[in-house]
């Protein structure tokens, strides 16, 4: 019976730092209803970077990217009041980005092959730098040889680390869909005799 106490204590520990995040975005979002220009600011401040990345990753191009991360945040404000805090709003986020960046991609009648991305030039190890240029390398390959929908639930699940069901929502498909992408996704990679995911 005693084992039990932590156990309990580990799980309201674990859950705490969720339950503040949670708190935290619904009293941004509410800031941000109330006209409050701090609150909206600290709202892109926390969502910019990923969501820049996965527009990134589906165009292609920087300018792009940026282009459609403003939009995203654009049309998240004129709906912020219709927004369930009691989820993920990054999930939400990704969901208004993939729309607005898909509704590009159709416009250009292309989806743009991403271009090789260089390795960062500041101080590090040797060792990280080369271990970015195998993930984008990976990512460069498998962007090339997947279906854009494989793509990009590998992305949301692997590259964004969302869970699957996270995934599905983001992208409007079922869990049994995005398993199935997955799956797909990595028999192709796979069949090149390169283990890559």
């Amino acid at each position: 019976m005693m084992a039990a106490a932590p156990a309990q204590s580990s799980a309201a520990s674990d859950a705490s730092p969720l339950a503040a995040q949670r708190a935290h975005e619904a009293e941004l979002v509410r800031g941000s209803l109330a006209g409050d220009p701090q609150a909206a600011r600290e709202l892109v401040r926390l969502f910019h970077a990923p969501i820049f990345t996965y527009v990134r990753r589906m165009t292609g191009q920087a300018q792009d990217a940026e282009d459609i991360t403003q939009e995203t945040f654009v049309k998240a404000f004129r709906s912020l009041d219709r927004v369930d805090t009691d989820r993920p709003l990054i999930n939400w986020l990704f969901t208004i980005a993939r729309r607005t960046a898909l509704n590009h991609l159709r416009a250009r009648k292309q989806w743009v092959e991403l271009p090789p991305e260089t390795a960062s030039v500041g101080p590090g190890p040797r060792h990280e730098v080369e271990q970015r240029e195998k993930v984008t390398g990976l990512w460069d390959h498998a962007r090339r040889v997947l279906s854009v929908p494989e793509f990009e639930a590998l992305w949301l699940r692997f590259g964004q680390e969302m869970s699957t069901e996270a995934a599905a929502n983001v992208s409007g498909r079922s869990t049994a869909s995005i398993k199935t992408l997955i799956f797909r996704a990595r028999q192709r990679l796979l069949s090149g005799k390169e283990m890559y995911l």
